[in-house]
């Protein structure tokens, strides 16, 4: 009996663990229709919360990103001539979502204001949707292959500016 409690208590907290890991990171792997889901990591100022943050449903994250510098001179080469950040993240639904469509929008010369309209308009496309909308002549794997290109894009921005805000805060 007593070896049965401990086995029950070991199943018990391993799927705690893996389920709590699999929320945190967006809920697992992207499919090959292109969605994603998460935000990829939390601004500088809040990376100790990144877990309640990963959505952007907490604080509203246009301002974050215009608050955490490093992250936005990255972007800023990004952005449409005349488009301040704050402007173009409005209508995406985190952080990780309008990076991301940023750089699809350098990668595959896809002007940003019209990937925006098919990714935050009535429809709510995802990137890889929406870059199969306004790039037909891709193929599926491209069109997934760029949506995981513009993930670790993402990715390494948000890395790299939480890494330089440390830097400068010491």
């Amino acid at each position: 009996m007593r070896h049965q409690s401990h086995w029950t208590v070991t199943v018990t907290l391993a799927a705690g663990l893996v389920t709590g890991a699999w929320a945190q990171h967006g809920g697992g792997v992207h499919g090959g229709s292109g969605h994603e889901s998460h935000d990829f990591a939390a601004d500088s100022a809040t990376h100790s919360s990144a877990a309640s943050s990963t959505h952007g449903s907490g604080a509203n994250f246009e301002s974050r990103l215009s608050n955490n510098t490093s992250l936005s001179s990255r972007l800023q080469p990004l952005l449409p001539a005349g488009e301040t950040l704050q402007a173009a993240a409005t209508g995406f639904k985190n952080r990780g979502q309008f990076i991301a469509a940023l750089h699809v929008s350098q990668n595959l010369k896809i002007p940003f204001d019209q990937l925006k309209s098919d990714m935050t308009g009535t429809n709510h496309d995802s990137l890889g949707e929406a870059i199969h909308e306004l790039r037909p002549e891709l193929t599926s794997k491209l069109v997934k292959n760029n949506v995981k290109l513009a993930e670790n894009q993402t990715k390494t921005d948000i890395e790299e500016s939480h890494e330089a805000s440390e830097t400068s805060g010491r």
